[in-house]
């Protein structure tokens, strides 16, 4: 577990934790099984010095220029930092983690879901694991990762580095931000194109959002198979049109219907994940994409009411 943290070690460390927030600039809430709650007052000295503890360990800058940090700590801990003018109430704060061991298919469903999941990897679907800000999604993908063949090349791009995977081969790439005059920027646009270069068996691309989805698509319609992203999106039937948008921001010379088309052809399924009232992650439907209709393979819409 990292250190220098200051007051805000204490909730971090402990094992019930799942996120430590600091809002309005001092006040510090903690997301544990008891739910989200608030738990502290601190001086402005204090988070400051957390700030700067955070920007050191991991290399990244946060001023009035870059008044946003997004960065992966030592022990995988996801650190998001924003400061004013941008944040209007003060300093925020939030320390999401990660579970220290990956957990088995087994905790995101019954046997039948997880066999449905080993069967989209025997079969090297490309799929698409979709739901809403931590429900999950790269829990299960990490998960999925130690399905993988131990012969099979794994590349994993992300933006911020938290996938964990243990394969014995895979090669790990993350962005980087332009430094003080603007230079030195690698995106994650570029980082699928040049995964693309190094002979993958398997694609991992955390967190689709952007001009990136242009090259995903591209790529797995020519025929690279298994696969696997995430994206937000707020159910499975939305995701290929959360894709589709994705892409024509950044390409709206292309017609919509024509990257919907596309999106469906890249995509063979799409795995939904939602954060339960009890706050378990699990996955919630499976879904194949078709140019018809979608055909549930698991969930409440499944014919035979796998839940």
């Amino acid at each position: 577990m990292s250190v220098g943290l200051g007051p805000l070690q204490e909730y971090l460390s402990h094992p019930d934790t799942n996120e430590v927030m600091v809002v309005h600039g001092t006040e510090v809430w903690v997301e544990d099984r008891e739910g989200l709650r608030h738990v502290q007052s601190l001086h402005s000295q204090q988070v400051t010095d957390c700030i700067e503890h955070i920007a050191r360990i991991s290399g990244r800058r946060v001023d009035l220029l870059h008044p946003v940090l997004d960065a992966r700590l030592d022990d995988g801990t996801r650190a998001c930092v924003v400061i004013p003018p941008i944040s209007l109430t003060g300093v925020s704060i939030n320390l999401r983690k990660f579970p220290s061991r990956v957990l088995p298919l087994a905790a995101f469903g019954p046997q039948e879901c997880s066999e449905i999941v080993r069967q989209l990897v025997a079969e090297k679907k490309n799929v698409v694991v979709s739901g809403e800000t931590s429900s999950g999604k790269t829990s299960l993908l990490s998960s999925v990762a130690h399905v993988f063949a131990p012969h099979e090349r794994i590349i994993c791009v992300e933006d911020t580095s938290e996938l964990r995977i243990t394969h014995p081969h895979v090669v790990h790439l993350q962005t980087r931000l332009p430094n003080s005059e603007g230079a030195g920027e690698v995106t994650l646009q570029h980082l699928v194109r040049t995964s693309l270069r190094m002979r993958p068996d398997r694609l991992l691309v955390g967190e689709v959002r952007g001009a990136e989805a242009i090259d995903m698509v591209l790529a797995l319609t020519s025929g690279h198979r298994g696969c696997w992203s995430t994206v937000h999106a707020t159910d499975a039937s939305h995701t290929v049109r959360r894709l589709a948008n994705i892409i024509v921001r950044d390409a709206p010379q292309w017609e919509p219907d024509y990257v919907e088309n596309l999106v469906r052809h890249a995509t063979d399924v799409v795995i939904h994940m939602v954060r339960d009232a009890h706050g378990r992650r699990r996955i919630n439907e499976i879904v194949t994409v078709t140019e018809k209709t979608p055909v549930y393979l698991y969930g409440p819409a499944c014919p035979e009411k796998t839940q």
